[in-house]
C-alpha cells in the first residue's frame, strides 16, 4: 500500500478528488482520507445528513470524521469493506497532528501545496515550522511543490516559495503548477451540488498537468495517464 501526503492549507479537495478519479480508472484501489480542518469532503460527496466514516464515491473510497491516523486505521480495519487491501491512501491534510512521523517518514510521496494567497503562505510557514520543530521529525525527506489555482500574475515563483525553502527538507526545485480559470471553479461548484464528479469538462491545459503529475508520481509514461484519464470521463459522464 502506498501512501500520499498532500498537505496546506488550500482547498486540494476537487484536484485530490480528481487524482483520485484517474487512479481509480486505471485499476487502483483507492482511500482518500479527509484531514482537512473543517470536513470539506462531507459537502463534495454529499455526507451532509448522514455521514459515514468511509464511503464509497465514483469508483474509489473517500474517508470522512477522523481526527487522527490512528482513529483511521481503526476505522478501516473496522469496515467489511476493508478486507480487501488499497493500493493508495491519499491524504489531505491539514490538521497539523493527524500524521505521526512514522507515517511522514514511509509515505512514498510528499507534496506540500499552496495557491498565491499571501495570508496562506504566511499560515503555512507558521504548519511547517510545527511540522519540522518535532524533535524526531527527520530531516532531508523529499517534498514536492505544487501549485493550485495558478494564474498569470507579476509575482515570480522563487518568491513564492522563499517562504519554505529554508525548512530542512529535500524540496523538489521544479513546482507542479495547475492552472486556474472560471470554468475550472465552475465545475467545481457544479459537482459539490450535484454531488457528482465530472472530468471531462477541465480545461485541456488542466488535464495535460494533472496527467504529468500522476504519470511522474506513478512512475508511468504520460500515454498511460492519459488513457486512465479518458476512462475516468467515460465512468463519471
Amino acid at each position: 500500500m502506498k501512501t500520499w501526503i498532500f498537505a496546506g492549507l488550500c482547498d486540494k479537495s476537487d484536484t485530490l478528488l480528481y487524482i483520485s478519479s484517474i487512479l481509480a480508472a486505471s485499476g487502483q484501489q483507492v482511500l482518500l482520507v479527509d484531514a482537512t480542518l473543517r470536513g470539506r469532503y462531507r459537502y463534495s460527496i454529499g455526507m451532509l445528513d448522514k455521514p459515514l466514516p468511509i464511503t464509497q464515491f465514483s469508483g474509489f473510497d473517500v474517508a470522512i470524521g477522523f481526527a487522527a491516523w490512528e482513529d483511521l486505521h481503526i476505522g478501516v480495519t473496522a469496515d467489511p469493506r476493508a478486507e480487501q487491501a488499497y493500493d493508495i491512501v491519499i491524504l489531505d491534510v491539514e490538521l497539523p497532528d493527524f500524521c505521526p512521523i512514522s507515517v511522514w517518514k514511509r509515505a512514498e510521496l510528499r507534496v506540500w501545496v499552496s495557491d498565491y494567497s499571501r495570508m496562506l503562505m504566511h499560515d503555512g510557514q507558521n504548519w511547517l515550522e510545527h511540522l519540522f520543530s518535532q524533535p524526531e521529525f527527520p530531516k532531508g525527506l523529499v517534498f514536492h511543490k505544487l501549485f493550485l489555482q495558478a494564474v498569470d500574475c507579476s509575482v515570480e515563483e522563487p518568491y513564492l516559495w522563499e517562504y519554505m525553502n529554508h525548512f530542512p527538507a529535500s524540496w523538489q526545485q521544479e513546482p507542479y503548477v495547475l492552472p486556474w480559470d472560471e470554468g475550472l471553479l465552475a465545475l467545481k461548484l457544479e459537482n459539490e451540488h450535484k454531488k457528482q464528479l465530472l472530468l471531462k469538462p477541465l480545461s485541456r491545459m488542466y488535464k495535460k498537468e494533472l496527467c504529468r503529475c500522476i504519470g511522474e508520481w506513478m512512475s508511468w509514461e504520460l500515454k498511460v495517464s492519459r488513457r486512465a484519464l479518458k476512462r475516468a470521463e467515460r465512468s463519471r459522464a
